[in-house]
């Protein structure tokens, strides 16, 4: 059985998460001023599935994984390292377009904007 001070921890720091600003903050008020109410609840929705996968994961041990795994790590790191470039060279390429360009975006209709059409 969980501890309910376990429990309480693990919540306060994943109320700490979601309430800090950073780019799930602006992602989620730019969606909502750009489409609206209903597509802010939705985008808070994936938000909140994807907080769920972070701590899950965190609870089973993942850094005892990249202990025992090292190379695991790294990879990851260089995955992450050449997505980053890879969106630099978008934004700095003849032509590129930065990621902070205002552009307008159709309202999704809530059957569209789940990758599972539901």
């Amino acid at each position: 059985m969980i501890e309910q001070s376990a429990l309480l921890g693990v919540v306060s720091i994943a109320l700490g998460m979601v309430l800090s600003p950073g780019p799930n903050m602006m992602y989620l008020v730019s969606r909502s001023i750009s489409q609206g109410r209903r597509a802010g609840i939705i985008s808070l929705g994936g938000v909140a599935a994807g907080f769920l996968v972070y701590l899950v994961g965190a609870n089973l041990g993942l850094a005892v994984l990249f202990a025992a795994v090292p190379e695991l790590l790294t990879v990851i790191r260089i995955a992450g390292a050449c997505y980053l470039l890879w969106l630099a060279w978008k934004t700095i390429k003849p032509g590129g377009v930065s990621v902070f360009t205002v552009q307008d975006v159709p309202a999704d209709s809530p059957a569209g904007s789940s990758p599972w059409g539901c």
